[in-house]
């Protein structure tokens, strides 16, 4: 199954393995195999694709597996879904074995979580799945209570570990590190799934509750009163932006041809009427890294889309793809609200320092497109990056003041194991190992903005970096419009979005600011008149 050439890339010789020291092998007697998928929401948003994509494939090619769903919703109930007490869920439920989906800046929140259950349920195997096993493999071995982690795409992957614990196949669960008895780990290779036609739709009903969808918060910026449902029409982004995660994964890729992956656009449109049809959807949002990623795929899928679904849809673009014709085809197609990164507003920076190549005059272009073709811009911006001065984050404001956005959406960076930017970060002895406080999204609700990395006064101070997010948060709540009526009045309720402090269980340090002594003949050294434009 896992070793089809034209689905899985294979290479490198592994050691044999040595079945005799694993703990879990034919752990699991029962006739049925009960799995619990799992991860965490700090946004209040209860879908996740990967899981979504795993259940569909269990469910197709494993009938004996019973597939559960139990998120840590905090936001929801904080009491309910502390470590202790979601460990009690968790053992009500009687798995066979949990799997975790863990975004890279999750980890630290989630490590209580694996701590309460090991403690609980010592004969529980758990399986780390997501960013933050793939790009920081060691570290989330080196948990105490983490049996496996998935170092690539999970579906195969996930039923390998199904048969491993049923004991219906010898060797490793390949696709899978695997932590053994003597506390050595065994490698095996990531899976790189290059056909999506060998893989199942998504499925959905994992994510439903007893009365449906009705009590399911499946987005973070979709409209009240209808159905969001979160779909991709295929995987990879051709970019490398040095901050996402994206670029790590795409240098790894066996073959780069079929790192781009997309659904036939016929298939794909019948899959969304079979969605929109059994659960009344109302609006799409499409998460795929990358939308535009094949334009040969999305000229078709658009002409598609607009003579048999017809329901609005917001999608993730590129300023440099986003001309007057294609932001047309889109809002003809139904497209309400294209996303789409600007991150920093001085060229100099975003290009040398982010990979991204494009000018202001881009963005602003792109902008007026989507205006002129009656399309809504949200825009992704990111505060406190390595090296960034204050007049750089200035200037991303003044861009966004320019475009003047329905929705200006801004975050502060979180360094991301594997990614260029975070080298970059520790190459220049910016990095916090265990900081308490970590904001993923606007800290709007606390008001008080911190950097995730250690100050450099000389780029810019922490007041200055407090003061300038300050006018960015006032900007947003003053400017934000995004309106989902039906006749494109502004009567509605505005798209917001919310915001969860992570804690960490380490106390904060005291950490001594980073002044330009410290980088002597690296990027801090000339970085001051660089960025300065």
């Amino acid at each position: 199954m896992n070793s089809k050439a034209d689905v899985i890339a294979i290479s490198t010789e592994r050691p044999a393995y040595p079945q005799d020291k694993s703990k879990w092998f034919g752990s699991v007697k029962s006739e049925r195999l009960r799995l619990v998928f799992s991860f965490y929401s700090p946004d209040g948003n209860e879908i996740a694709m990967p899981i979504a994509s795993m259940s569909g494939y269990l469910k197709r090619d494993f009938p004996y597996v019973d597939v559960m769903l139990e998120p840590v919703l905090i936001l929801r109930d904080e009491e309910k879904y502390s470590p202790e007490n979601y460990a009690r869920m968790i053992q009500e439920l009687q798995p066979d074995v949990i799997a975790f989906s863990v975004m890279s800046p999750h980890w630290y929140p989630m490590e209580p979580y694996f701590e309460a259950i090991k403690k609980l349920m010592p004969d529980l195997p758990i399986v780390i799945g997501g960013y933050q096993a793939m790009l920081s493999q060691q570290q989330t071995i080196d948990n105490p209570n983490v049996d496996y982690i998935c170092v690539g795409d999970g579906e195969y992957a996930i039923g390998n570990v199904v048969q491993h614990l049923r004991g219906s196949k010898d060797g490793a669960a390949d696709g899978m590190w695997e932590k053994l008895i003597d506390g050595s780990v065994h490698e095996t290779e990531p899976h790189q799934i290059g056909d999506l036609a060998a893989l199942p739709f998504p499925d959905y009903d994992v994510f439903a509750k007893e009365d449906g969808f009705n009590d399911v918060n499946s987005s973070i910026f979709g409209p009240k009163g209808k159905l969001v449902l979160p779909v991709m029409t295929g995987r990879g982004c051709p970019y490398r932006c040095t901050y996402c995660c994206n670029t790590p994964l795409l240098e790894g890729w066996k073959t780069k041809k079929t790192f781009l992956r997309k659904y036939d656009p016929e298939a794909m449109v019948d899959e969304l009427i079979r969605l929109r049809d059994k659960y009344n959807v109302g609006y799409f949002e499409f998460w795929d890294e990358l939308f535009l990623s094949n334009l040969k795929f999305v000229r078709a899928f658009f002409a598609i889309y607009k003579e048999r679904i017809a329901l609005p849809f917001s999608i993730n673009s590129r300023v440099e793809v986003m001309n007057e014709e294609f932001c047309r085809t889109a809002a003809e197609a139904g497209c309400h609200t294209i996303w789409f990164g600007i991150e920093s507003g001085d060229e100099k920076y975003r290009s040398q320092m982010l990979g991204r190549k494009m000018t202001n005059q881009q963005v602003i272009d792109a902008a007026a497109n989507c205006k002129k073709a009656g399309i809504n811009r949200l825009t992704f911006n990111i505060v406190g990056m390595p090296l960034e001065t204050a007049e750089n984050m200035r200037q991303t404001l003044e861009l966004n003041r320019t475009i003047q956005p329905e929705h200006f959406f801004f975050f502060p960076y979180i360094p991301l194991r594997g990614t260029p930017l975070y080298e970059t970060a520790k190459k220049e002895g910016l990095l916090l190992t265990n900081k308490k406080n970590l904001h993923y999204l606007s800290a709007a609700n606390d008001k008080v903005f911190t950097q995730n990395m250690k100050e450099c006064p000389e780029l810019m101070t922490a007041d200055e970096y407090n003061e300038i997010c300050t006018e960015m948060l006032a900007f947003q709540e003053q400017n934000n419009r995004l309106s989902y009526s039906d006749d494109g009045s502004m009567e509605t309720e505005k798209a917001t979005v919310a915001d969860k402090s992570f804690e960490f269980r380490e106390d904060e340090p005291k950490v001594e600011p980073v002044v330009a002594e410290h980088s002597k003949g690296g990027l801090l050294k000339s970085v001051k008149n660089l960025f300065r434009s």
